[in-house]
């Protein structure tokens, strides 16, 4: 379970109690988590509990039980998802019936419906579209927002008529049960052999209380928390980026600092300019196989941004007829602003090469949704390659589908695989990819005796899910394909270039990365401008190079008053010899 390790690696996972590991980008950080999983859940085979491990993303999940699967291991005592997830899975749905505000049920309001209430509610106060409005809840119950609190208090209330909660709510409620409910976290606490916390410098103070209330509790679980201070860019989000002695006063508890240090991704050469942006004094050394490779930084500051998209579309075909793999590609920028034309536009330039682009799905990646974990059962289709991730979605939608009210088979042992049985079964010749899930919904419901109608939340659900996908079809802005395959290609994002903002490509790794949009204002935004928050930003952007980037800082970009952007002073005052 070792083998491959480096001996900063193996002491990490073969650690007995808490682990606080600092780990730079391209150590390995991901592959340490996945053994220490792994070693977990081999050192207990006979153990009934549970090793949890909360990442930032789902994606960042789904690769964890991905590498976990490869292991040849049986992951039923495993259970990986976003913190949000962890909440409803473990907190929310079991003990609802205690809080008067969800114990007659509830549903949740997906980034779309909350941010389409937000705008409107923009518009009826008089708000700035680009105005930033908090609907984060303090420990203390209260909300964040002062400036805007009526419109947050419009928004909430909203919300609770429709019996909706958000994601903040997801969190508030969270720790409201483990505060006013001891026992839940015992139970929990109890329940649990392993927390593992993956880019802890971006979780929320409020994030950290929910982990900690279970944490005080009396057992013996154990905490294993990874991540990097220098990568800390969530701040204006409430990310916080605590200590070595923060994280134990936090907890309560002793954490054993590791480091890792070596850098299993990057040439040498890219490093050392990354070290221009580390905020931190760890020396990093290359110690991949392309320690000795030709690297390439370039920064172009001259560039109209009208010839941008022309330019970045040049790179591409010559990395690619270079023989780098498409999917080893990336394009980013600071928002999806930028971002989302620019996949269009590559798109449209580029015929023959596939893109795994922000605004180029036709559905929003909302596994919150229970109509986007029916969708991606239809989108996937059945193989040997897909059936364990199958299995395991069917059996989340079981347990989705129980917390509106709705139990299947109950005097069947085998229940995901009967209602995997069922999916397969269903089919459609509709083309359009929307219609083509709306026949395939009705189906599956019908099958299963269930009217969609009747049940008020689960109706709610798919007419955000609808209406959500449509709107983004109709949007000039995405130029998206309506057919089925469009619809597919969705979940196969490994396939092509990745065209997404800054934030997005947070813990990925490519040969070749381009930046561009690399303006003040932009990067940072104007509402969180520091040299700090550039620096991070800058940090995270470099550091995801294997061997190639190109930095741009293009003119001809304006402000609304037509004030013209300038690069990013932060970038701009790096003295560097530029390919």
């Amino acid at each position: 379970m070792l083998r491959g390790l480096n001996a900063e690696q193996v002491e990490a996972v073969i650690h007995e109690g808490n682990i606080l590991l600092t780990a730079c980008p391209g150590s390995g950080k991901t592959r340490t988590l996945t053994h220490k999983i792994a070693y977990e859940l081999e050192k207990n085979v006979d153990s009934k509990k549970i090793i949890i491990a909360v990442t930032f993303t789902n994606r960042a999940a789904d690769e964890i039980e991905k590498r976990i699967r490869n292991f040849s291991m049986d992951n039923s005592n495993l259970w990986a998802g976003t913190i949000h997830s962890f909440c409803l899975e473990w907190i929310i749905r079991p003990y609802r019936c205690y809080l008067d505000e969800l114990k007659n049920g509830f549903s949740i309001s997906d980034e779309y419906n909350s941010e389409r209430i937000i705008n409107e509610l923009k518009k009826d106060y008089g708000v700035g579209f680009f105005d930033n409005v908090s609907t984060r809840y303090l420990l203390s119950g209260e909300k964040e927002e002062i400036i805007f609190r009526e419109l947050v208090d419009e928004y909430h209330e909203i919300l609770s008529k429709d019996k909706l909660i958000d994601f903040d709510q997801i969190l508030h409620y969270s720790y409201k049960l483990l505060s006013t409910y001891p026992k839940i976290a015992n139970i929990l606490q109890n329940l649990f052999q392993l927390i593992c916390v993956d880019e802890y410098q971006d979780t929320q103070q409020l994030q950290y209380s929910i982990l900690s209330s279970i944490m005080k509790a009396k057992g013996n679980c154990k905490m294993f928390i990874v991540g990097d201070s220098d990568q800390a860019i969530y701040g204006s989000l409430g990310g916080v980026a605590k200590s070595h002695e923060e994280i134990e006063l936090e907890f309560e508890a002793v954490f054993e600092n590791k480091e890792l240090t070596g850098n299993y991704r990057s040439n040498q050469k890219i490093i050392n300019y990354n070290k221009n942006f580390q905020t931190t004094q760890i020396e990093i050394k290359a110690l991949g196989l392309n320690v000795n490779d030709e690297a390439i930084i370039k920064y172009d500051t001259d560039i109209h941004k009208d010839k941008i998209i022309e330019e970045i579309a040049k790179i591409i075909k010559e990395k690619i007829n270079e023989g780098i793999p498409e999917n080893e590609i990336c394009v980013l920028a600071p928002n999806w602003y930028l971002v989302i034309p620019m996949g269009r536009r590559l798109k449209a330039l580029l015929p023959d090469v596939k893109f795994d682009a922000v605004g180029l799905s036709p559905l929003l990646k909302n596994k919150e949704n229970i109509w986007f974990r029916i969708a991606r059962l239809f989108l996937v289709s059945p193989s040997p390659a897909s059936f364990i991730i199958r299995k395991r979605w069917s059996t989340e939608l079981l347990s989705d589908l129980e917390g509106y009210g709705i139990t299947l088979f109950e005097h069947f042992d085998l229940k995901s695989k009967k209602l995997l049985k069922i999916i397969n079964s269903i089919s459609s010749d509709e083309e359009d990819g929307l219609k083509y899930l709306e026949h395939c919904f009705n189906q599956l419901f019908e099958k299963l005796e269930v009217v969609i109608t009747e049940n008020i939340q689960l109706n709610e659900q798919l007419n955000s899910f609808i209406e959500g996908a449509e709107k983004r079809l109709e949007n000039s802005d995405f130029d998206l394909s309506r057919d089925i395959e469009s619809f597919r290609k969705m979940f196969k994002h490994e396939e092509g270039v990745v065209v997404n903002t800054c934030h997005g490509i947070k813990g990925e790794e490519f040969d070749t990365v381009i930046a561009f949009g690399l303006l003040e204002g932009k990067l940072p935004h104007w509402n969180e401008r520091s040299a700090l928050v550039a620096q991070k930003l800058l940090y995270v952007i470099c550091s995801r190079s294997k061997r190639v980037l190109y930095l741009f800082s293009e003119k001809g970009r304006t402000t609304q008053s037509g004030r013209p952007y300038s690069a990013t002073n932060r970038l701009a005052r790096v003295v560097h010899d530029y390919d």
